[in-house]
């Protein structure tokens, strides 16, 4: 696999991109998780919400077994604290329910956001660099086939404006199967797609 272009100045630009798509990652997950952090406080306000409304229901419950006791007007003065404690106990549970809620809410916002931003990353690396590696890596693979050096001439005979450096009658010499013209095409397909040439390796 070709990751990385052979000249040094496109190279430097790819591994630029790849550390910021990397760093962009990394800030991705430490916001995600700061902003679940921030989200999951407010489960604060429901533990709180019933720890003390548990407790109030407790002490009416109390009051209220008290009150029962007393002969012949136990049930009607109890009665209103019984009713007040179930409301106690109503509070309670709308506490422990916003704590869950809360807490629900902050791992899907934190751990959403950061899926997201690193997705669209992942494109944004995809459509540049990725389509960089698939070409670059698909011609090597060429070039290392038998006929490689004569196909990729092909190539840049097809696709390449730059051919007409090459001066007059390129097409005639490339049908004569000249070997300078040939190299000098495959070349010239080879550094388009960021590969090493020849020419450069014999150095």
């Amino acid at each position: 696999m070709v990751v990385y272009d052979s000249r040094p100045t496109r190279r430097a630009r790819q591994v630029v991109a790849d550390v910021l798509v990397l760093v962009g990652m990394v800030l991705a997950v430490v916001i995600g998780r700061d902003v679940a952090g921030s989200i999951a406080r407010l489960a604060t306000i429901g533990t709180r919400v019933q720890s003390e409304g548990s407790a109030f229901q407790q002490q009416l419950s109390a009051t209220a077994r008290a009150l029962s006791r007393i002969p012949l007007a136990g049930d009607a003065v109890s009665a209103p604290l019984r009713k007040a404690s179930e409301h106690a106990g109503a509070v309670a549970a709308a506490g422990a329910q916003q704590h869950d809620t809360a807490l629900h809410l902050a791992h899907l916002v934190g751990g959403g956001l950061t899926v997201v931003v690193i997705a669209l990353l992942l494109l944004v690396w995809t459509r540049t660099r990725g389509r960089f590696v698939r070409v670059a890596t698909a011609t090597s693979r060429v070039d290392r086939s038998p006929d490689g050096a004569e196909l990729l001439a092909l190539r840049a005979l097809v696709r390449r404006d730059a051919v007409v450096a090459l001066g007059p009658g390129v097409v005639d010499r490339w049908r004569g199967r000249d070997p300078q013209t040939v190299a000098a095409l495959a070349d010239l397909e080879r550094r388009s797609c960021g590969l090493r040439t020849r020419a450069a390796a014999r150095r």
